[in-house]
This record gives structure tokens, C-alpha cells and sequence, in this order.
């Protein structure tokens, strides 16, 4: 994998950029660009407007990941750690990173902060368009091949734990039988349909048999990768 100087040199030299014109840009001293394409220095606190000046994310720059999703363009999203954040970055708001616990009971599902400073960051107005409630958002890494190509082992997706009803074709973190999955959910006149995008993957069916062992706890609504 790339490193946060590799991909920063990378996407300078695409667009002919000089050192000293992106510094210009994003308003940095050209001294600091030097030490991030060398490895001297691993973050900034401008890396919005370094993103915006190369036409990318603050998550692609800092992380590798890129977005996915159609919907949000490069000025609306990021990732950083908290300690990266300045002040003035005004109408982002910030995701944590969660996992899911699971005990005994079909609704004991806890969700966990994890342990690193890392965020994913919308634009308040990304969020406003698209009816979604800042309580109700909590990020998450899938594992698995289950869901390839749409979803890679270790892609970012980002969930609304409010929107539970199920749309055929959308995809959703779900419970089903005490196990948690990142699947396709389809209405069926047997029940649901969880389906896996990978062809090595049967789709699992919930019958009226099993239906107290199967639970929605998302609905994804952005992912990254």
C-alpha cells in the first residue's frame, strides 16, 4: 500500500502541479509539501484544501481509501484523526468507527467504539440532502469476500442505524442466527432473501421459523474503499 507522500506526489505530478504551485493552492508553505511527499511529516492540518486542490478526498490522501459511493464528490467527505482536525473546518461532521458486539439473544447487539482517533467526515450539507441524522450514522469496516465486487475485505461503509425497513436490492449490517453479516436483503414470498454478491456464497433465506433469530441494525448508506 501507498504511503500518504507517495499518493501526494502521485496526484501532484498528474496535474503538472509544482511543489510550489500546490502549496499555493492549499495554502501551505511549500517546505511542508516537500516533507510529506519525503515521509518527514505524516499529516496536516490543511489537508482539505490539499484534497480539494487535487481534485480527491482527505480519506484517499491520508488513508488510501477511496469513495465508492456515487453520491458524495470529493469536497463533501474525508477521514483524519481528531488531532488532525483544525478549528476551521466548520461544516464537517465526524463518524466514529464502530464494531459490533454480539451476546446470547437475537437483540443483544452492542455497538463498540473502536479504539483510534480515526473519523470519517461528512459535509452537514451531504447529510441535509440526503435526510440523514448525525446520531444515527456509525461507520464500520466489512471483513470478508462475501460481498465482492461491491464490497472488498477492510471498505469502509458508513450505516443509518434509524433506517430499518427493508428495500429490495439495498444492503444492510444485519443479525441472523446469532452471526453478523453485511448483506443484500430481498422480500420474498417465503420471507427474506440475504443475498452475497460473491458466487461462492449461497443466499441465506429467513422463513417464518427463523425470523426471531434475524435482526436489521443498518441500512448502508455511503461506502468506501
Amino acid at each position: 500500500m501507498t504511503t500518504f507522500g507517495e499518493r501526494l506526489t502521485k496526484l501532484r505530478e498528474s496535474k503538472n502541479l509544482s511543489q510550489a504551485k500546490l502549496a499555493k493552492m492549499a495554502g501551505v508553505p511549500q517546505s511542508t509539501i516537500a516533507q510529506i511527499e519525503t515521509g518527514r511529516n505524516k499529516s496536516t492540518k490543511r489537508i482539505i484544501e490539499l484534497a480539494e486542490a487535487l481534485d480527491t478526498t482527505p480519506n484517499y490522501l491520508l488513508n488510501g481509501v477511496k469513495d465508492l459511493s456515487v453520491v458524495p464528490v470529493s469536497s463533501e467527505i474525508g477521514s483524519y484523526s481528531d488531532k488532525n482536525i483544525s478549528n476551521d473546518i466548520g461544516a464537517y461532521v465526524k463518524i466514529p468507527y464502530y464494531d459490533i458486539s454480539l451476546s446470547a439473544g437475537i437483540g443483544n447487539a452492542t455497538w463498540i467504539v473502536r479504539d483510534t482517533s480515526d473519523r470519517l467526515l461528512f459535509r452537514e450539507s451531504w447529510l441535509q440532502r440526503r435526510g440523514l441524522d448525525e446520531s444515527s450514522l456509525k461507520a464500520m469496516y466489512v471483513r470478508g469476500e462475501s460481498m465482492e465486487p461491491l464490497l472488498y475485505d477492510m471498505d469502509t461503509i458508513l450505516l443509518d442505524i434509524n433506517d430499518l425497513e427493508i428495500v429490495d436490492g439495498s444492503v444492510y449490517a444485519i443479525i441472523f442466527k446469532n452471526r453478523l453479516y453485511i448483506k443484500e436483503l430481498r422480500n420474498s414470498e417465503d420471507g427474506i432473501a440475504i443475498i452475497s454478491y460473491h458466487r461462492d456464497y449461497e443466499t441465506m433465506h429467513v422463513t417464518q421459523e427463523t425470523y426471531d433469530q434475524f435482526k436489521v441494525l443498518g441500512k448502508m448508506v455511503w461506502r468506501g474503499g
